[in-house]
């Protein structure tokens, strides 16, 4: 099972995020991908669990802090596009290769 870790300001958007996510995981058949959101508030919690981060955009200024607080994290960050359109396919190929690396 992989983590993908959805992580942004107050957690209202991504929490949406995550049901799309899973519906998006159904349609292609990727049932290996277990999906969470938190706030930044509670990155120490759910960073080292996770196999990628992806960052809000509108938290992705935090990018270079939470690369120095997590080293062996994997994070990327979605852009304003795939996270306002809620574009669960294309958030997942974002995902996918950032864990190819």
């Amino acid at each position: 099972m992989k983590r993908i870790l959805l992580l942004c300001g107050a957690g209202i958007s991504t929490g949406m995020l995550v049901q799309k996510l899973e519906e998006a995981g159904e349609k292609l058949g990727k049932s290996e991908y277990e999906f969470e959101a938190t706030t930044i508030e509670q990155a120490d919690i759910y960073v080292p669990k996770a196999d990628v981060v992806l960052v809000a955009p509108q938290i992705k200024f935090q990018l270079g802090s939470l690369q120095r607080k997590y080293p062996d994290a994997k994070f990327s960050v979605m852009d304003m596009h795939m996270f306002g359109m809620v574009d669960g396919e294309a958030i997942i190929e974002l995902a996918e290769r950032t864990i190819e690396g």
